[in-house]
């Protein structure tokens, strides 16, 4: 890209790169539920309230989310994990056909159940969560099956996300089969959203994206000293081997560490925090497909942070798309 561009005109150049761009997604699928309704009095029998339930919605979560961010920005995720062969995979599998998102790597098991958030949300706030999932590997046919479907998409991809949610897809056998593929001919970027306060597990992603929280546990900081963001972004930097770490903070925005160079501050865009359930999700898919776009590591962090910006003011787990992204430029 021209040195002379403005920077406007050079992060407007990347989102026009994105379409096309084809990403593997790998990680844990789930369902996001919805129950929507109003609450106007509590319950005789325990003091909680009642809600009356007026609607009901899924929507994609987990590694699914993080493709439909991808397809929503223009790019092409190609999305690899385990549902199960009930009516919330039936549901997932239907719902990224009409989205238009390639479900090849999707391995449907009868031994492993699609894991579902369900949430009540009455007056714009959240009463409760309920999660239904089983916290295990997937059996060795599943995982046989998407180290396959790896292989034989990594030739055409431009990048890759590695979302770990701790339900059992990201394991060791995978991370190393992905290692072993990144130091063939076609070397990709690959960034992961970290769940395992082992940073070690991501030794073969080019960039990881906790949350600050996520990096203190993983450093054993409390947060509370002054250098401990600092600190934490060096120790984690040192223990993955990559080339980044792009620590998300809230409405205190991103900072990024880069190996051989000075931390770098990025402040959040957020006109308003409504709401942050997938804002993760957003952050490592559009860092992604932006790398995989040819963006720098830079531009790439500054893009996600923007993207970000845009969900964290709407309810639920909802996408960030290639128009709101251009608008956020303005």
């Amino acid at each position: 890209m021209s040195k002379g561009m403005t920077k406007t005109a050079r992060l407007r150049r990347i989102i026009e790169g994105f379409g096309g761009t084809r990403v593997i997604v790998l990680g844990d699928v789930m369902v996001d539920q919805y129950f929507w309704g109003t609450v106007k009095r509590i319950s005789p029998e325990a003091p909680v309230p009642v809600v009356d339930v007026t609607g009901e919605t899924r929507r994609l979560g987990g590694a699914a989310n993080v493709a439909h961010n991808i397809r929503a920005l223009g790019g092409e995720p190609l999305l690899c994990g385990v549902a199960g062969s009930d009516g919330a995979g039936k549901w997932l599998l239907d719902e990224l056909q009409r989205l238009g998102i390639d479900r090849s790597g999707i391995v449907v098991s009868d031994k492993t159940p699609t894991t579902v958030k369900s949430r009540v949300v009455a007056h714009s706030q959240q009463i409760v969560r309920f999660d239904r999932e089983k916290r295990r590997e997937p059996p060795p046919e599943s995982l046989a099956a998407l180290q396959q479907a790896l292989k034989e998409m990594w030739g055409t991809a431009g990048g890759a996300v590695v979302s770990d949610y701790a339900k059992g897809v990201v394991g060791k056998s995978l991370m190393d089969g992905i290692r072993k593929l990144n130091r063939g001919k076609k070397r990709i970027p690959v960034a992961a959203d970290p769940k395992s306060s082992d940073f070690s597990r991501y030794q073969s992603a080019t960039v990881i994206t906790p949350n600050l929280q996520e990096a203190l546990e993983a450093t054993g900081l409390s947060g509370a000293a002054a250098g401990d963001l600092e600190q934490a972004g060096a120790t984690l930097l040192a223990a993955a081997g990559s080339a980044a770490i792009l620590i998300t903070r809230g409405e205190d925005g991103m900072s990024l560490f880069s190996r051989g160079k000075r931390v770098r501050h990025i402040p959040t865009v957020a006109q308003e925090v409504y709401d942050v359930t997938g804002a993760g999700d957003t952050v490592v898919g559009t860092l992604a497909l932006a790398l995989a776009a040819g963006a720098t590591m830079g531009d790439a962090a500054v893009l996600a942070n923007m993207a970000a910006g845009v969900v964290v003011g709407e309810f639920g787990t909802v996408p960030a798309t290639r128009e709101q992204l251009l608008g956020a430029l303005v």
